[in-house]
């Protein structure tokens, strides 16, 4: 886990498992002024505790063991009911209806720009600064 934790940042929860996704992602959204709490597997982030504590959730689909939409699944059965956002290289209409469905926000294909996944987390509520 990495994480850059400052006061009054919205904490938000990144699970991709390429490491260069990973580190590019969390540096463009540190740089958007939020508290990134960053994992390499869904198993990971679902473990610790401070996943239920994220206001926000960028999530890549396709990963081992547990997609991006079971991921969320298991946050809300857990009480989470923040922002989420799902970035796959396996966009189609069905998977966006799916996960709309189950909660997200939105569904990302990559590669996407980095300001429609921030206009995306910040569509249903505003960070708090």
């Amino acid at each position: 886990m990495t994480s850059s934790r400052k006061k009054n940042m919205p904490p938000l929860l990144l699970i991709e498992d390429d490491a260069s996704v990973r580190r590019g992602l969390q540096l463009m959204l540190q740089g958007a002024g939020y508290q990134v709490i960053a994992f390499a597997s869904a198993a990971a982030a679902l473990a610790d505790p401070v996943s239920v504590e994220a206001t926000h959730l960028v999530v890549d689909y396709s990963m081992p063991y547990c997609d991006g939409i079971e991921s969320l699944r298991t946050l809300q059965e857990r009480g989470w009911d923040g922002v989420a956002v799902l970035i796959t290289a396996h966009f189609s209409e069905s998977l966006r209806s799916e996960a709309i469905s189950a909660g997200f926000v939105e569904v990302l294909p990559k590669p996407f720009r980095d300001d429609v996944l921030l206009e995306e987390l910040a569509r249903v509520a505003e960070p708090i600064v």
